[in-house]
């Protein structure tokens, strides 16, 4: 769980969304009783394809060198809540495309497939859930033909109006792992371009000597629970042996102590500190578990782990001293970062592979992602955890 949030009108918008995914069935639209000279109240088939186009447009927006001038005029500026979502969007479309320029890739595709578990329609306003799933994919100048895609997913709650014969957004809560996962209220990418290089070396072969640790089972599970992400397994949906704490703090490192030691993952031994118990309505697990500095102290002292380095992006990113590669460039596939901010680890994601050249990826949970590059989303203060996972006790 992540702790030291501010309780603030955003998280207080994002548990709403949550309370309503709760919601046993899809409400239906529900036509209005009032007259309105501004709209006639259109079908919620209508409605979804109208939300569709526009979260397209906001997807196609993440291209390298795109205009986002259309995002910018889709929303009901109006209103402070319109603002602020438009100000949201802002952030995020500045965050990635400068991302890009300092890490030297290129972002060249974006592709987004949508459901909507609740709607209600009216004559001239609609709200919707949203779950969005994204698929980007970059290249690095000197490789145009390699493609490195990843995923992200996203829980919206988004109002639209009807104004001016047009249909804008007046609100739109939720949480994107492409530029606001941090508590810095306008995150920047750390300067330096992506330090790449060989792949780690590889981890011993599974059941060999006295390996307690399956590295590529931590991997396979974390691909396959990945959530609403592009690129995830078991149709989006998190495994139902746990508790989704989306919504109660956060589900990032409940997530990672899963892909560590569920049986279909890591298969790391539980002990009386670390550990879950399960029950018919989803168990529930220890504080080392699922709590970010519980999980941490756990990591450092209880033998299972060693503290590559902690630093900023730069601090290990780049060769220095005894880290010829960089110090993110030790991590090998099933290892563990953890992001501080403010004196506080926040989150946790969980080390999947590289890209094509060597850069490290992670999966995660709050936000959901897929083969995500590890850095992606987090401010240039950001302090990062490296923890490789020991193979043996």
């Amino acid at each position: 769980m992540l702790p030291g949030k501010t309780i603030s009108f955003f998280v207080f918008s994002i548990i709403i969304i949550f309370i309503l995914l709760c919601a046993p069935v899809a409400l239906p639209a529900q036509p209005s009783q009032a007259k309105s000279p501004q709209a006639a109240p259109l079908p919620a088939e209508n409605m979804q394809k109208i939300l569709q186009e526009m979260l397209e447009t906001r997807a196609r927006a993440v291209l390298t060198g795109a205009d986002p001038a259309p995002v910018y005029r889709m929303y009901d500026t109006s209103v402070k809540l319109g603002r602020w979502a438009l100000s949201h969007e802002q952030s995020k479309l500045h965050f990635i495309q400068s991302w890009a320029q300092k890490r030297g890739v290129r972002i060249t595709e974006a592709n987004m497939t949508l459901k909507i578990p609740w709607s209600r329609v009216r004559e001239d306003r609609a709200e919707f859930v949203v779950h969005q799933t994204l698929a980007l994919g970059y290249i690095y100048p000197d490789q145009p033909a390699v493609v490195n895609r990843f995923g992200i997913g996203t829980r919206h709650w988004i109002e639209l109006v009807h104004r001016d014969g047009r249909w804008l957004i007046r609100k739109d809560f939720y949480t994107d792992g492409l530029g606001d996962d941090t508590l810095a209220p306008k995150p920047t990418p750390a300067d330096g371009a992506a330090f790449t290089g060989r792949p780690p070396s590889a981890a011993p072969a599974q059941g060999s000597g006295s390996a307690i640790y399956d590295r590529e089972g931590a991997a396979r599970y974390a691909d396959k629970y990945a959530g609403l992400a592009w690129g995830a397994g078991n149709d989006h949906q998190y495994n139902s042996r746990y508790r989704d704490l989306n919504g109660q703090g956060g589900d990032c490192t409940n997530f990672v102590s899963q892909c560590l030691g569920d049986k279909e993952g890591g298969r790391l031994p539980m002990d009386g500190a670390w550990y879950y118990r399960y029950d018919r309505n989803g168990g529930s697990g220890s504080r080392a578990w699922v709590q970010t500095e519980a999980f941490a102290s756990w990591l450092l002292y209880s033998g299972r782990s060693q503290r590559i380095a902690r630093g900023t992006f730069p601090e290990l990113n780049q060769p220095a001293g005894r880290f010829p590669r960089g110090a993110v460039g030790e991590l090998q596939k099933g290892d563990v970062i953890g992001y501080e901010e403010k004196g506080h680890i926040e989150h946790f994601a969980i080390v999947v592979g590289t890209d094509s050249r060597g850069y490290p990826l992670v999966n995660a949970h709050t936000v959901d992602r897929y083969h995500c590059p590890w850095d992606m989303g987090w401010d240039r203060k950001t302090v990062f955890h490296l923890f490789h996972i020991n193979d043996s006790p």
